[in-house]
């Protein structure tokens, strides 16, 4: 009779209008107009019964009065209150399986009441309840594995509840049961579980140890397959558990890592006909997991001919991690800092630099950013190479030749040709060769080439040393003389130089100083002379470009006949 009594009595209080009747039921008529408080206490006491089947009905007429706020509130003014938690927190690991899936079903509904939380945590036996919530959940009965799961996500939701949880010995398996839970067919396990972990994850030291868990690759793999299960709200507890890892960077960093979170959180966002909420959560985690952005490329400024300055975009770190910035400058990593400028020195004069930058946080490198180029201006150039004296030698003039400076640091626009220091002469710049003329023969001079930029004058070349013709090398042989006919009669010849200076345009003949004859012939009579009186020869080669060589004296005396030196023959 008590189990037929009590399975109508629960089936009467499912209905909300009945139950609210039944709770307001007076007691008698002494008692009129206060709650009926012996209903509570004689479910209490069946809840002891030998017979499961009452027990079952009992605890099962208790979570439907449980299922309203009304009726949780009656149910924690209870003075058995106290009495029936214990019991229940036995019943939820009892092996009559409807038994205990009703007492966790109480226990359920209790947690959704923040007085009831407060209850259970500030009863004398609050670790004997929790510890038989989390060996119901471990256990093979589905129905009080299931309401125990959303017990323990309720209780994981307060501080002092998680305190107590994570220290206990056997939450380890608790999550193990809550990482099977998640696989399970049936929708009501997969959404508690993924209830149980979304409020694990909300706090650092819960989402601390689900990341460290031995089956956290399983937790994670599945919760993202979850993300499109065809119980909307299953997806939704799948994306918040997702979401809360996002709340610390250690989570942030194991959801990148994750081959399938990312592309999973895109196809969600892709789909139809989504929930807001779902959507929302989805965007929130796809927004913080994402790795640093592509930073547009960087604004370069041209300082003068060996500096550049640089300054790009800033950002912010989805994980709240300080954000550096690299630049490179080709594959050389050039500056490394928070700042978002700097500038660059020690570049070449007129060349072209390729620079880069990313953001790195932690472990996460952004991606470069695109190419920005800039050419540095003009400087003076360095000295041109290789000047060399070209041809043979000159009495009055040097040739020159260079090769243009290995660094120009600029364009070339013209070169300085410089004499013992002294400027001589310009050329251009596509010109590397110059005649220095006018210089005095027998001479040595240090010749110099500076070539010339936009920027100015660069610089000099070391002086080479060049020398024009001394024309004591080349001396025709003295002449030669010899008496025929006359006494006061002299014959002189003479011959090419064995060295010549160049083309011979003529001869002249020297007599004391005085030329008198100028010729092209090799051979000369002087009559006339005075008689006994000794004369000096000397001979003259004019070559065409004007050379002028003198043959070392001959000497010879006249005969005894008068001289007359305008005669000549």
């Amino acid at each position: 009779l008590t189990q037929s009594v009590v399975h109508i009595l629960g089936t009467i209080v499912e209905h909300p209008s009945c139950r609210q009747y039944v709770l307001e039921v007076p007691r008698n008529t002494a008692t009129h107009g206060q709650n009926n408080p012996t209903l509570f206490t004689a479910l209490v006491n069946m809840l002891t019964s030998d017979d499961k089947n009452v027990v079952m009905n009992a605890a099962g007429t208790i979570g439907n009065i449980a299922d309203s706020e009304e009726g949780r509130l009656w149910i924690l003014q209870q003075t058995a209150f106290n009495e029936a938690l214990p019991i229940l927190g036995v019943l939820a690991v009892d092996t009559h399986q409807w038994a205990a899936s009703n007492a966790a079903l109480v226990l359920a509904r209790l947690t959704l009441s923040a007085e009831g939380v407060i209850k259970i945590l500030s009863h004398e036996r609050s670790n004997y309840i929790l510890a038989n919530l989390c060996i119901s959940l471990c256990g093979h009965n589905p129905g009080s594995s299931m309401n125990a799961a959303f017990a323990i996500g309720r209780l994981l939701e307060r501080e002092d509840a998680r305190t107590k949880l994570l220290s206990m010995k056997n939450f380890t398996n608790t999550m193990t049961a809550l990482t099977k839970m998640l696989y399970n067919k049936e929708t009501g396990p997969r959404k508690n579980a993924c209830f149980a972990f979304s409020c694990l994850a909300s706090s650092k030291e819960g989402h601390t140890r689900l990341l460290g868990n031995i089956n956290s690759e399983m937790i994670l793999g599945q919760m993202v397959r979850l993300l499109t299960d065809e119980d909307e709200e299953v997806a939704w507890f799948a994306a918040v558990t997702l979401r809360c890892l996002c709340n610390e960077k250690d989570g942030i960093f194991r959801l990148r890592d994750h081959q399938e979170v990312h592309a999973s959180l895109r196809k969600v966002t892709k789909g139809k006909k989504l929930k807001q909420d779902l959507l929302t959560e989805v965007n929130i985690a796809l927004s913080v997991i994402s790795r640093l952005p592509k930073l547009p490329a960087p604004v370069l400024t041209s300082l003068g001919d060996s500096s550049v300055s640089v300054r790009w975009e800033s950002i912010i770190a989805t994980t709240g991690t300080k954000v550096l910035y690299q630049l490179y400058q080709g594959t050389t990593c050039v500056y490394e800092g928070r700042s978002t400028s700097t500038e660059v020195r020690n570049l070449r004069p007129f060349t072209t630099y390729v620079f880069r930058v990313r953001a790195i946080s932690g472990s996460d490198e952004g991606p470069y950013s695109g190419a920005a180029l800039v050419t540095t201006n003009q400087g003076r150039p360095g000295p041109p190479n290789e000047v060399t004296s070209e041809g043979k030698p000159q009495h009055n003039s040097i040739r020159i030749s260079w090769n243009p400076p290995p660094n120009p640091n600029g364009i070339i626009t013209a070169y300085h040709i410089y004499v013992n220091g002294n400027r001589v002469g310009v050329t251009e710049a596509d010109k590397c060769n110059f005649h220095v003329k006018d210089l005095p023969h027998s001479t040595s001079v240090k010749i110099q080439v500076a070539g010339v930029t936009k920027a100015g004058e660069g610089e000099l070349t070391p002086a080479i040393t060049c020398s024009t013709l001394n024309l004591s090398d080349f001396p025709p042989k003295r002449p030669i003389l010899s008496t025929s006919g006359g006494a006061n009669e002299i014959n002189v010849s003479w011959i090419d130089p064995p060295k010549q200076l160049g083309v011979i345009d003529h001869y002249e003949l020297v007599i004391d100083g005085e030329v008198i004859y100028s010729g092209k012939e090799q051979s000369y009579r002087v009559s006339n002379l005075e008689p006994l009186q000794e004369y000096t020869f000397n001979i003259r080669v004019v070559t065409s470009d004007g050379y002028i060589v003198e043959s070392e004296p001959a000497k010879k005396k006249a005969g005894s006949k008068g001289y007359n030196s305008k005669t000549k023959h």
